[in-house]
């Protein structure tokens, strides 16, 4: 059937070309219309579960919220692990999913949960607040800045923009963020209140009541129907400040709000303040719709920038802090130069091969494949990104392998001076089994890629199935094309061979191989002794860092509820960037995180003593720092040494899943305080330990409370409950939002409290009694006294924790880190310790085991394929003896260029698994036809070391020449993958020719 398909299509030559002509212009469109981005999109199988109990101290927050929360989330389907952090008057409990959980489904469980759980919680909580669109990152920030303009004229020009930017067809929203938003604040004398018959919540019901508005009605006569209202809200601060609250018994005079209180507007104390380069900002944060190329709108949003900002004063800065269109035009970019190169590269190396008319046919397989696979990306929806583009890169070798066996032996067959047609037919005839063997081996290696449960996995999962498209492609196209092409130029070549010394050397020394059987294999064992040996020496990695010219600092301050202190720490790093020449640009986020710039980075609700900068970096003009990670520590040393009263620590954006310190280790137990001495003793012991920095742990020390403690008798005897005064107490210290004021477009909150600013005041507060209206002084009914207290109890599974954790400085190995980690662990007497630890050996251990089992999976499936084929069980194995061999290659050439044992290069040497095997196919199966015709295991092993050393060759150095690009695009994620699969390659070819030869004539010996 195959025969006559292929007997039809050549036949049918015009027919044939159109179709392929058709496809060319579908691949070229598919590429145009697929969805562009920078990396691939991540699913975040976590939520973030918020509950504010206004008021209520770290320990009732844990007790009467955090631990109910905890006991719902525990029983979500696929439930992973979850850590929880009660602070004064806040909750936050994170929830993490098991791998592949059907994540709506477990959403809209937790979500009935949080309702079912609001009767449960104090009255006082206000309703919880569910974040599950973690992974949603912002595709364009632009900051509006300036030190002269207003906060509310810099919100008038954002919303300029803004309205401006809502044309642009690739964005789905924008949000303005940095407003800072006002409220009144009715600071009520305490002092002076006393003396009325009023308490605090008395007149947060009197301003409630006088700032309503209630339809009253229409007046009818006998012609018509007049609408009636009144002007029952208020108009403005004065209005507020006139409202009555008293009259005074004995001179009837009227007591206005004004008189007891004092009245202004304040910024809101929860704003969070950005800066964009010393200058005051207000950033505009814009999402890009999804499944579309939002390329287009990266000159879209400039051209509309350059035109507004021509209409602005000029003390108003525009600034483009974060245009995710742009990075992913220049990333794209970057990778298809990098396949452009490649596929140049694989044509010279066939060209000097195969001679120009040759080549040229062969070449042909490349465009074809690679379109064929852009037009199935369309049809499956797989977006073009750097690990797609990637997966081309990979592929692009193998696209011409299929292609330069089957034109090698149509050209021989022409060249024995068989007619043009039928050499065409029968060449492809001839190759065909081992060709389609080869390939279902390379796919089947890949195909258990596919399949890894992690996130990890799913980050790189493109790439597997991209390579295995290519290949399909390939193997169409070297049956179709190739054949089709070869019979309407190929003709008889002349003798010429140019690869007919190396041939020769290989043959040689093949010969010699054969006679000393024993010494080939001893070799072979020593050098996977030293291998194994080297590759337990090398240090591991989960994923690099990545390749952007993006740092950035997390801050937190020790004192967590006053912002000002934030804002200095953050002033003070401003500072000590703008000294350095390599930062080009800075951003700062007070009393919050800036929005999220890309999608690693982890979620963080506000607060007060927490920050973040940005800062872009040039290092192209200095020659003191070679990368990220050395300027990254350069600033964390300065930090150290000049920042006091918090901490900041410098980070590099994240791949993949993110980790943060690489070694994190999590005490567990049912004691904070022992947690507390314990975490001491292990965070001296990493100091002690080299390599480490950027020390610290996750606790923070007891601070001050005034515990107010009722005298529940005495209260009772005045008509006060419990709830009286803390209803009172708590309006008067926190504030209560006692109505709104309508400005224009925007309601300010009106909140009441007292001003209470020491104990002797709050002491003297006076309680009034719902039930007899009289009013007693606080301390006669309670004491207030001072206590310790935890400021944030943090938990993980429903166990106490703290976590202490660290980076590992360049040059010093993370795993040997850990293990001198536990070992003194052990040796201090604290081995009894309930630790988990959870940095980055733990996600190597996770992913690499994963990949272990996938390398399995593809052996066996690589040797059913065989099996198959060679109906041996011996044959199989022989060949499977090439990918040990591949191994070897791989962990010498990442040891000899200085690359560490990624992910990403693990994933190369399991690719190798399906590639390197096809060269020992073409061997054997060529063995096995020569011995059918009576030639001596021997014998045959020599011809076919002659007869298929050229197209052994040329495919893999074809593999080995596409991946150049990427070898050299100093990539840190894929050039270890680069060079475990160059590497890998070339040492295996070598090894191949050699060593399959000998094994196979050890195992089959001389019989037929």
């Amino acid at each position: 059937m195959i025969k006559n398909f292929i007997k039809f299509n050549i036949a049918n030559k015009k027919i044939t070309l159109f179709i392929i002509f058709i496809l060319i212009i579908i691949g070229i469109n598919s590429y145009f219309v697929l969805p562009k981005q920078e990396s691939p999109d991540l699913a975040a199988p976590a939520a973030i579960i918020t509950i504010i109990y206004p008021g209520a101290s770290s320990i009732d927050v844990e007790s009467l919220v955090t631990r109910k929360v905890e006991n719902e989330v525990f029983e979500i389907e696929g439930y992973a692990y979850c850590e929880s952090f009660s602070s004064n008057s806040v909750s936050t409990t994170s929830l993490r999913l098991e791998y592949g959980t059907d994540v709506d489904n477990a959403w809209a469980q937790l979500k009935e949960k949080l309702e079912s759980l609001e009767d449960k919680l104090p009255k006082e909580c206000l309703k919880p607040q569910l974040k599950t669109d973690l992974a949603s990152t912002a595709g364009i920030i632009i900051s509006v800045s300036s030190n002269e303009a207003s906060y509310q004229e810099l919100e008038n020009y954002t919303d300029r923009i803004k309205e401006e930017l809502m044309n642009i067809k690739e964005i789905n929203k924008l949000q303005i963020k940095g407003v800072q938003d006002k409220e009144i604040i009715i600071n009520v004398d305490i002092s002076k209140l006393n003396y009325l018959d009023l308490s605090l919540d008395d007149i947060v019901n009197i301003i409630k009541l006088n700032n309503v508005n209630i339809p009253v009605g229409i007046l009818k006569d006998n012609s018509s129907k007049i609408n009636i209202r009144t002007n029952g809200g208020f108009a403005d601060i004065e209005e507020i400040k006139d409202i009555i609250v008293s009259i005074s018994k004995n001179s009837q005079a009227v007591i206005r709000l004004r008189d007891i209180a004092e009245i202004e507007y304040k910024n809101k104390e929860n704003n969070v303040i950005y800066t964009h380069d010393g200058e005051k900002s207000i950033l505009l944060t814009g999402y890009f719709k999804e499944d579309i190329n939002i390329v287009p709108s990266g000159n879209d949003i400039k051209e509309k920038l350059n035109k507004i900002s021509t209409e602005f004063p000029k003390n108003i800065n525009i600034d483009i802090v974060h245009n995710q269109a742009e990075d992913v035009k220049t990333s794209v970019n970057d990778f298809m130069i990098n396949l452009m190169e490649g596929i140049i590269f694989v044509i010279l190396v066939v060209l000097i091969g195969m001679g120009i008319r040759n080549a040229l046919i062969v070449s042909t397989a490349i465009p074809i494949s690679i379109l064929l696979t852009i037009v199935t990306m369309r049809v499956l929806s797989i977006k073009i990104h750097q690990i797609s583009i990637t997966a081309l890169i990979i592929a692009l070798g193998m696209l011409v392998d299929n292609a330069i066996v089957v034109s090698d032996s149509i050209q021989n067959r022409i060249d024995q001076g068989q007619d043009r047609m039928k050499s065409c037919i029968e060449g492809v005839m001839d190759v065909i089994v081992p060709i389609l063997s080869s390939t279902l081996t390379t796919i089947g290696a890949f195909i258990p890629l596919i399949l890894l449960k992690s996130v990890a996995g799913e980050y790189m999962s493109s790439l597997p199935k991209i390579v295995i498209i290519a290949l399909i492609g390939s193997f169409l196209a070297s049956i179709i094309s190739t054949p089709l092409i070869a019979s309407i130029f190929f003709k008889r070549s002349k003798k010429s061979d140019r690869l007919k010394p190396i041939r020769d050397l290989t043959v040689k020394l093949l010969k010699r191989a054969l006679k000393r059987k024993a010494a080939v294999i001893a070799i072979l064992v020593i050098i996977s002794v030293i291998t194994l040996k080297i590759a337990l020496d090398i240090d591991l990695q989960f994923f690099p860092k990545a390749d952007k010219n993006i740092l950035y600092i997390d801050v937190k301050a020790e004192d967590v509820m006053d912002i000002n202190k934030t804002k200095t720490m953050m002033n003070n790093i401003s500072d000590i960037l703008n000294n350095q020449k390599e930062v080009i640009s800075q951003t700062t986020a007070v009393g919050g995180l800036l929005p999220k710039f890309y999608t690693t980075l982890p979620y963080s609700p506000d607060a007060p003593n927490i920050g973040q900068v940005m800062f872009r970096v040039d290092l192209n003009n200095t020659d003191v720092f070679k990368n990220n990670a050395e300027f990254a520590i350069y600033i964390q040393k300065i930090l150290d040494k000049n920042l006091v009263k918090g901490k900041a620590i410098v980070k590099q954006l994240e791949l993949a899943e993110p980790i943060g310190h690489a070694i994190r280790v999590r005490l567990l137990g049912d004691s904070v305080d022992k947690l507390v001495n314990e975490s001491k003793q292990v965070r001296s012991i990493l100091e002690g330990i080299n390599g480490t920095i950027n020390i610290e742990h996750d606790f923070q020390y007891d601070e001050y409370e005034y515990v107010i403690d009722i005298n529940q008798d005495k209260a009772v005897m005045f008509g006060l409950t419990k709830y009286n005064i803390q209803n009172e107490t708590n309006i008067a210290l926190m504030g209560r939002n006692s109505s709104n004021l309508k400005l224009e477009s925007k309601e300010l909150p009106i909140i009441l409290k007292g001003d209470i600013n020491s104990k002797e005041i709050l002491e003297n507060i006076k309680i009034k009694s719902p039930v007899t209206l009289r009013k007693v002084v606080l301390k006669e009914i309670a004491d207030v006294r001072l206590i310790k207290n935890t400021p944030i109890i943090k938990k993980y599974d429903g166990n106490y924790t703290i976590m202490v954790s660290c980076d590992t400085r360049p040059g010093y190995n993370t795993v040997d880190i850990q293990k001198s980690l536990v070992k003194e662990i052990n040796n201090t007497g604290l081995g009894n310790l309930s630790i988990k630890f959870d940095g980055e050996k733990e996600k190597i251990s996770e992913n690499f085991g994963k990949v272990g089992d996938s390398a399995i999976i593809a052996a066996m499936v690589i040797y059913l394929i065989l099996l198959f084929q060679f109906k041996s069980y011996l044959q199989p194995l022989v060949i499977l003896i090439a990918i040990p061999l591949s191994f070897v290659g791989s962990i010498f050439g990442l040891l000899l260029f200085k690359q560490k044992l990624s992910f990403t290069a693990l994933l190369g040497m399991v690719s190798l698994m399906g590639i390197v095997v096809n060269n020992a196919i073409v061997l054997i199966d060529y063995i096995n036809k020569l011995r059918e015709q009576n030639y001596s295991v021997e014998d045959a092993c020599i011809e076919t070391s002659k007869k298929r050393f050229r197209p052994i060759v040329l495919s893999t150095i074809t593999t080995v020449i596409g991946l150049i690009p990427l070898a050299l695009s100093n990539s840190s994620m894929f050039k270890p993958m680069a060079i475990s699969l160059m590497s890998g390659l070339l040492v295996s070819m070598m090894l191949t020719l050699i060593i399959i030869p000998v094994v196979y004539s050890i195992v089959i010996k001389n019989k037929v």
